[in-house]
């Protein structure tokens, strides 16, 4: 036995306190009336009686107190037999059933050999050895429980199945060490899998074992070659089927030179197919033009011709919808007649053909229709005629789009038509030198300016100033300080105000064509496009939003790639996510009520079958070692014994002491406190 804070039993000095109080205390004794004490000879009386210790129990109990106080603080340990001196241990069997364990090699799979040495393991541990399964993916999933029960063990092997997951070994560290400090034993980790190198964590720190954690290796494959369809990037929306491009990367890893078919499909019908040279552990690109893709949702696929051990991502699925072009209307009364050829250009320039202008004169416009329109730009119209602005408002208030710009006409009126902010006046800069204006910030963060760098090189000659409203967000400045580009919600619309014209008369960006062209796709976008909507090609392990804070109570629904309901009825109505666990397409049905087709890939990093390399397996099992790893769990690996502190025991037992002294205390001293009381009231 021994103390951690030996210098604590100092404390138990602090017994002197009873003492006194029980023994050394001043005596005291009531007074007493009496007439007069002159008669009364003075004379010294003996203490000794007063001295003798009174309520025996009362002071233990207070001694015991201080004393159990001490030791407490003091925190006495005796030394116990660590499990691992003792012989006991914990086994934990972790299959690897990551996508990448579908290989095929000599007939079998890789997980179907890895469940063979499973149970080989298995059949090696002693029965009174305490084992557990785990099947590893992108998850660690705990097949069973700690037992003995080697019946159970082995049917969990058996169940485990394969997955389009990609495999962990940064989860499979994690969930040891948080075994380790639950078990309070060593642990002996059996890891039966292809080893792949792709499976390791960004920072070797996150393959730490606890300490005395022995890690053994079951290797059950290798390097071999391997051909996918590594990506596609395709549109998410066609509107114009012959304007569709669609581009698939065909990588090799480990394998040699080789052609390649790949071929595209639709809706399971093959479209097209094309060769491909693909250079040795290398990429090589094939692109397809049309996608006659009918209207709604189409299932799309790349394939290329099997050859090697993992089919599995010989294809890569990925999902379109068909749609009508978005209509905007552009009403311009020809002050500007560059403006809509410019804006129509950049709209046509866009390889999917997104939005279709549709060009009104303002009178025309103030009796229209404007509920198929996507969104309305107004071209520097100056004052609106009669019942135009009464359109426009019951256009944009229920949640559509403006985009409004102002030039010369603009400044005769005294506030922004529809949006409303006050203009004041004009600014103007000569075409001079450098005698112009320039764009000095931007909101790089908001979707209409990524990727256009505060427009270097734009100049400005004429900007309207506007002064925006507290609800306003000002998107660009020029340098001079007025707002070029200004945001405001409108009910559950918005709209937005350029304060320059789209001709190159008030500036020159239209022949800018690398920032004029982005600006008006990503801003009709951003007006036109509905709304963020969320992807639709993800990897397997994402998750799909279902709801909002704003749709608690609707339902949701997910059906999944073989058409069965996937969600519960509690799901439906509350889950706010669902992870998609395997390839394939589901349909999601959100809570809001918008309807989207999900296509899920594997991760392509499984399809890189490179084992880890030996001197970084070395390194891992090391972790597990007590040099390496057990000084931060408390002990050496070598240690046959551990301190087990008392201090709980001691706990316990000051607290039933100080119950009992509290409740001696009040027996001993409550009567003693009366009769003090009576003397008081008869005095």
């Amino acid at each position: 036995m021994g103390f951690l804070s030996p210098w604590f039993l100092a404390g138990v000095a602090a017994v002197g306190l009873p003492i006194w109080l029980h023994l050394l205390k001043r005596h005291k004794t009531d007074p007493k009336p009496f007439p007069s004490l002159m008669f009364f000879e003075k004379r010294e009386q003996s203490s000794v009686v007063h001295r003798r210790l009174d309520h025996i129990l009362l002071f233990i109990l207070r001694t015991a107190m201080l004393v159990l106080l001490a030791l407490l603080f003091a925190n006495p340990f005796i030394n116990r037999a660590t499990p691992k001196a003792s012989g006991k241990k914990l086994v934990v069997v972790a299959v690897d059933n990551s996508f990448s364990m579908r290989a095929t090699q000599n007939g079998q799979t890789r997980l179907d050999r890895a469940k063979q040495e499973a149970m080989n393991v298995l059949s090696g541990i002693p029965a009174t050895t305490a084992a557990q399964v785990v099947a590893l993916s992108g998850t660690v999933q705990a097949m069973t429980q700690q037992t003995n029960d080697p019946t159970e063990l082995r049917g969990a092997v058996a169940a485990i199945k394969p997955t389009d997951g990609r495999g962990s070994f940064g989860e499979l560290a994690r969930f040891t060490r948080t075994l380790a400090e639950s078990s309070k034993m060593p642990i002996e980790l059996h890891l039966i899998s292809d080893l792949q190198k792709s499976a390791m964590p960004p920072g070797f720190t996150d393959l730490r074992l606890a300490g005395d954690t022995t890690l053994i290796l079951h290797p059950v494959g290798g390097e071999i070659p391997n051909w996918t369809v590594e990506n596609v990037k395709a549109p998410t929306h066609v509107y114009d089927p012959k304007r569709v491009h669609i581009q698939a990367t065909i990588a090799g890893f480990g394998a040699p030179a080789a052609k390649r078919t790949a071929s595209l499909w639709l809706n399971g019908h093959q479209l097209q197919s094309k060769q491909v040279d693909v250079p040795a552990n290398g990429r090589a690109q094939v692109e397809f033009l049309e996608l006659p893709a009918s209207y709604g949702f189409n299932r799309c696929e790349v394939r290329i011709d099997s050859a090697d051990a993992l089919p599995g991502d010989d294809s890569f699925p990925f999902s379109v919808q068909r749609t009508d072009p978005k209509k905007i209307l552009f009403v311009d009364n020809g002050r500007h007649p560059n403006a809509a050829l410019y804006y129509r250009t950049a709209l046509d320039s866009s390889t999917d053909a997104a939005f279709m202008l549709d060009v009104q004169r303002p009178e025309t416009a103030a009796t229209a229709s404007l509920a198929g329109y996507a969104m309305v730009v107004l071209d520097d119209l100056g004052p609106l005629p009669p019942g135009l602005e009464e359109n426009l408002q019951k256009f944009v208030t229920p949640g559509k789009s403006i985009f409004i710009i102002l030039g010369p006409a603009s400044v005769a009126m005294t506030k922004v038509p529809v949006e409303g902010d006050p203009i004041q006046a004009a600014n103007y800069a000569s075409r001079d030198g450098d005698r112009f204006l320039s764009v000095s910030e931007t909101d790089a963060g908001h979707p209409v300016f990524k990727g256009l760098e505060r427009l270097e090189g734009v100049s400005f000659y004429q900007a309207v100033s506007v002064v925006p409203s507290k609800d306003a967000r000002v998107l660009a400045r020029l340098n001079n300080q007025t707002p070029l580009l200004i945001e405001r919600q409108i009910g559950e619309g918005k709209a937005l105000v350029f304060t320059s014209t789209f001709d190159n008369v008030s500036n020159d960006m239209p022949v800018h064509g690398a920032y004029w062209v982005p600006f008006v796709l990503q801003s009709a976008t951003y007006l036109g496009g509905g709304g963020a909507e969320q992807p639709v090609n993800v990897a397997v392990d994402s998750y799909v939003e279902l709801r909002t804070g704003e749709s608690k109570n609707a339902a949701a629904e997910v059906l999944d790639p073989d058409g069965k309901r996937a969600l519960t009825l509690e799901e439906a109505t509350n889950a706010k996510t669902y992870p998609l666990t395997r390839e394939g397409f589901f349909d999601v049905k959100s809570a809001n009520g918008q309807e989207s087709l999900i296509a899920a890939h594997a991760d392509r990093r499984e399809s890189d079958l490179a084992p880890i390399p030996q001197e970084t397996l070395d390194l891992w099992k090391a972790t597990g070692s007590g040099d390496a790893g057990g000084q931060n769990a408390g002990g050496s690996a070598e240690q046959k014994t551990t301190p087990w502190s008392l201090s709980p025991i001691l706990l316990l037992l000051l607290l039933l002491v100080a119950l009992a002294e509290s409740a001696v205390a009040n027996g001993y001293l409550r009567p003693q406190a009366e009769r003090r009381e009576g003397v008081r009231k008869a005095a």
